[in-house]
C-alpha cells in the first residue's frame, strides 16, 4: 500500500488482503492515507525515541569497552608491574614475562615433563585420493572428555583427503602426511593428558580398520614442574598459576632459578604507555560527548572522576610535574621524557610509588575507580541495563501500535471500497461491529 503508513510504522500493514471486494483502488488507499495522515507525529515521535535509545545503548556499551582496555593498562601498572623484569637463570629450560602482581624475590624451579598433544598416524593409502573401502556409510565418533564430534564417511568422501576435511570442518586437527611409500591420516589432540583423543568407529571394515590400527606417535600428557618445592600440572607449557603475576614459558626438562627483579629501564616506557593510553581513552570519550552520550550522566561521572583523580594522586599535581607529567587545559596528560628520566636516574623507587604504592598510587587508584565506573555493577553498566530496558518498552510499544493501526487500516480499506462500489455512505461503526 502506501509509503507512508510503511515510513510511519516500519511494517507492510497487508491492506491488500483485508477487502472484501477484491484488490482496493488507488483512491481507497490514498483515502486510508488520508485519514491516518494526522497519527504521523505519534509514530515519528516513537521512532525517534528508538533510534536515540539505542544509540545510546551503544554509546553505552563503546564507553564500557574504551574503560575496560584503558584499566588492562593501568593495572598492569599497579604492584610492581611498572618496574619489574623476570628472568631466568637457564633460558633453555624456561623463558619469563611478568605483569603488575609480580613481586619482587627468587624461585627455585624444576622442569620434569613438558606438556604435550597425542599425535596418532592411519596406515597408508596409495593416495590422498584413493578410495577406501566400499563406500558403505562409517559414523566415526571423535573428541577428548566429554567433548566429541560426529562425522559420516560415505561413497562422497571415503577417501584419506575427504576424512580429513570432514574433521576439519568438525573442528578437529586432522592432516595428511606423505611419504615415499604412500599417504597416511594424522591427527593431533589438544595439549595435556585431557587432550587424548577417544575414537569409535561404526559402519564401513575399512574405515574402522584405519582408526583401529593407528599408530600413537606422540602421547598426551601434561606439564610437571615444581616451584619452591610445590608440585604443579598444566595442560600447555605457558604456565601462569605458578608465581603470582609471572607466566613460565616452558622449553625444556631441567632446573632453572626465576628471578623478579627492579628494572628502572622500563619504567619509561611503561609511563609512556600509560600516558598514550590514558589520552586515547580522553579522546574517546569526547567523541561519544560530540555524539551518542551528548549531556550523558554516566559519561560525566566518568569525565569528573578521571580528572579529579588525575589531578588529586600523589598529593599534588606538583608530584606529576616532578615526574614530567603535567596536565593540559583539554585534561590530556603531556609527557617530559627529560624530566621523566632524570626523576628515574635520581629516585626509582618514589617515582614509582607515584603510580604504584600500595593501592594509592595514579596507577593503582585509577584500576580500582575504572572498576567501580564500568564493572559489572558500575555506573555505566546500570545505565547500560536501563538503556536497554526502555529500547525492549518502546520496540513493545511500536509492535503494539502497528497492530493497532493495521486493525484500523484495514476496516477503512473495506467501509472505502464498500463506499466507493456502493456509490453510498458506510459507516465505519458498520464495518467494525
Amino acid at each position: 500500500m502506501s509509503s507512508l503508513l510503511s515510513t510511519m510504522y516500519g511494517t507492510s500493514l497487508g491492506l491488500g488482503n483485508a477487502s472484501v471486494v477484491g484488490t482496493p483502488s488507488d483512491a481507497v488507499l490514498a483515502r486510508v492515507e488520508q485519514t491516518l495522515a494526522p497519527q504521523r507525529g505519534a509514530a515519528a515521535k516513537l521512532n525517534a525515541s528508538i533510534n536515540l535509545t539505542q544509540a545510546r545503548f551503544s554509546g553505552l556499551g563503546q564507553l564500557q569497552s574504551a574503560l575496560s582496555v584503558f584499566q588492562d593498562i593501568a593495572e598492569s601498572l599497579a604492584g610492581s608491574g611498572l618496574s619489574t623484569r623476570g628472568s631466568s637463570s637457564a633460558g633453555s629450560v624456561l623463558g619469563v614475562a611478568t605483569n603488575g602482581k609480580a613481586e619482587i624475590g627468587s624461585h627455585q624451579v624444576k622442569v620434569s615433563q613438558l606438556a604435550q598433544q597425542q599425535i596418532l598416524i592411519s596406515p597408508e593409502a596409495q593416495g590422498a585420493d584413493t578410495r577406501l573401502g566400499t563406500g558403505a556409510p562409517a559414523v566415526i565418533k571423535i573428541g577428548s572428555g566429554d567433548s566429541s564430534k560426529t562425522i559420516t564417511v560415505d561413497s562422497r568422501n571415503n577417501t584419506l583427503q575427504g576424512i580429513a576435511d570432514a574433521l576439519k570442518e568438525a573442528g578437529i586437527d586432522a592432516s595428511l602426511v606423505r611419504s615415499g611409500t604412500g599417504t597416511a591420516l594424522q591427527l593431533r589432540g589438544a595439549s595435556g593428558e585431557a587432550g587424548k583423543l577417544n575414537i569409535s568407529v561404526a559402519g564401513d571394515a575399512t574405515i574402522r580398520s584405519l582408526f583401529s590400527q593407528a599408530t600413537q606417535t606422540q602421547a598426551a600428557q601434561d606439564a610437571i614442574l615444581t616451584v619452591d618445592g610445590k608440585t604443579i600440572k598444566s595442560a600447555d607449557n605457558s604456565v601462569e598459576s605458578a608465581i603470582a603475576g609471572v607466566t613460565l614459558n616452558l622449553a625444556d626438562e631441567g632446573d632453572a632459578t626465576v628471578t623478579v627483579a627492579r628494572d628502572n629501564s622500563q619504567i619509561g616506557k611503561n609511563v609512556d604507555a600509560f600516558v598514550k593510553g590514558f589520552n586515547a581513552l580522553k579522546d574517546r570519550l569526547d567523541n561519544l560527548e560530540k555524539g551518542a552520550l551528548r549531556g550523558n550522566p554516566a559519561l560525566s561521572q566518568v569525565r569528573t572522576q578521571l580528572d579529579q583523580l588525575v589531578r588529586s594522586v600523589g598529593g599534588s599535581t606538583d608530584s606529576l610535574a616532578n615526574a614530567g607529567l603535567t596536565v593540559d587545559s583539554n585534561g590530556r596528560l603531556k609527557l617530559d621524557s627529560t624530566k621523566l628520566n632524570a626523576a628515574v636516574a635520581a629516585d626509582p623507587e618514589a617515582l614509582t610509588k607515584l603510580f604504584t604504592n600500595e593501592g594509592r598510587g595514579l596507577a593503582d587508584a585509577l584500576g580500582s575507580r575504572l572498576e567501580s565506573l564500568a564493572g559489572q555493577r558500575s555506573v555505566v553498566s546500570r545505565a547500560l541495563a536501563q538503556a536497554d530496558r526502555e529500547v525492549d518498552t518502546l520496540q513493545s510499544r511500536k509492535s503494539s501500535m502497528a497492530h493497532m493501526l493495521t486493525v484500523q487500516a484495514q476496516a477503512l480499506v473495506r467501509l472505502y471500497s464498500q463506499d466507493e462500489q456502493s456509490g453510498g455512505a458506510s459507516s465505519l461503526f458498520d464495518i467494525l461491529a
